[in-house]
Parts: C-alpha cells; sequence; structure tokens
C-alpha cells in the first residue's frame, strides 16, 4: 500500500525522496512486493532495488540495479523452476527544459523543479519485463520429454528410438556431410 507524501499524493514503496538532497552520491535499497510493482503471479519474491543518486547542481544521475525471482514452466520438460531475474538501467534527470532540447535520449527524463520524490515503480516493472528470457529452461542441458513415450528424461532416461527423421531433410543432411 503506497505511503501518503506530505502533499497529500501517493508515494510508491520504490520512490526516492529528493527533496533537501545535498549534492554528491547518495545509495538506497529499496524492496517491494510483487503486486506494490505491478507484477503478475509467476513472481514470487519481492523486488530489491539498490539505486545510486549522483546530484549535481543542472542533474540527478540515476543508476538502478534489480533483482527479483520468479517461478516458468521448462519449454523442454514442462517442469516448473524458479529462477532469478536481474538488471541494471541508467536515468539522467534534468530540471530545466533547455538542457533536454534536442536530446532525444530515453534515458534523459525532465523533472519538475519543486519534485520531492523519483517513483522508480514503473521503470522498475518495465526493466524486469525485458528481462523475462525470451526461452525458459530449468537447465541448459534440459533432455526434454520423450516424444514417444512422454517421460521426463531428466528424470528417467528411456530407451525409446525416435523415428526416422523427415525425408524432406535429407538434402540439408547430404550439405552437412552425414
Amino acid at each position: 500500500m503506497p505511503v501518503k507524501a506530505r502533499a497529500g499524493e501517493p508515494v510508491s514503496t520504490l520512490s526516492l525522496n529528493i527533496s533537501n538532497l545535498s549534492e554528491g552520491v547518495h545509495q538506497r535499497t529499496l524492496e517491494a512486493s510483487p503486486g506494490e510493482v505491478g507484477l503478475d503471479g509467476r513472481f514470487s519474491g519481492p523486488t530489491v532495488v539498490s539505486a545510486t543518486l549522483e546530484k549535481t547542481s543542472r542533474q540527478l544521475f540515476l543508476t538502478v540495479e534489480f533483482t527479483t525471482e520468479a517461478v516458468f514452466t521448462c519449454d523442454r520438460c514442462l517442469e516448473e523452476f524458479r529462477k532469478e531475474l536481474g538488471g541494471k538501467y541508467q536515468l539522467v534527470y534534468v530540471t530545466d527544459e533547455r538542457a533536454q532540447a534536442g536530446i532525444e535520449d530515453d534515458e534523459v527524463q525532465l523533472l519538475s523543479p519543486d519534485a520531492n520524490t523519483i517513483d522508480l515503480t514503473e521503470d522498475v516493472r518495465q526493466f524486469i519485463l525485458l528481462a523475462l528470457p525470451q526461452k525458459t529452461l530449468c537447465r541448459e542441458d534440459c533432455a526434454g520429454i520423450c516424444p514417444v513415450c512422454g517421460v521426463n528424461q531428466n528424470q528417467t532416461p528411456c530407451d525409446c528410438e525416435v523415428g526416422e527423421t523427415d525425408p524432406r531433410w535429407e538434402g540439408l543432411k547430404k550439405l552437412l556431410g552425414d
């Protein structure tokens, strides 16, 4: 549940308080539940965010590293497994539109001069979703399911013989020298 800010607007658990922040490097560690970040039911553990904020008179340079854990179904053997996801991103916040003018960079954000917080929730959520693997494997050498008997070959090797290769692949086989 969001915490209320002094001005009455909600503040996320993944917000950085930048009011009265002195120039220099500041580090914060934040933690949020999957629901607070807007992640679905496959995410089982908290999202831990390590933020480094470097403030100068003209800008804020933010580096964020995040980790979380999710439950996936292996694409080869159909077993569920847990996997830690993590990543890193950087953003620059400027308070003067002239400093942003001419820069068409997604890594530069305009920040209101009277802003008290930077909410990292949506950026962290998007970077977590980008960190999802396209192919989910419980391990790199997963043997998968036997196409003949259906047994999980990681647990029980089988003696099934896989049928002959489709004759349409014969031309490729000749090219490979097999």
